[in-house]
């Protein structure tokens, strides 16, 4: 694989671990009020509907190779997102 091709994957797989964080909060936020078996249910699928997604961008990126520094820059940009909104949000202003 190309080099300019890895680094777009990267960079996509970061911005991706990024989007997935904002998903999953909202996804959090809007709990529906049901039994624990729905609920299962319901985030079973949005996984699956995201991983899908994320597969489907990686065949158009780089058609379909998947590395594992692909899925660790996934987790980076989720970290990233969440410790840059903490340190953002509890900040504070002199």
């Amino acid at each position: 694989m190309a080099l300019n091709v890895q680094i777009v994957s990267l960079i996509f797989s970061f911005v991706f671990g990024c989007i997935f964080y904002f998903l999953l909060d909202v996804f959090n936020k809007i709990n529906i009020k049901t039994k624990l078996f729905l609920k299962y249910i319901i985030s079973f699928l949005f996984i699956i509907i995201l991983s899908i997604i994320y597969f489907i961008c990686l065949l158009y990126i780089n058609n379909g190779y998947l590395h594992v520094y692909f899925l660790l820059m996934i987790l980076v940009g989720y970290i990233f997102v969440s410790l840059f909104l903490k340190v953002w949000f509890t900040h504070k202003r002199k």
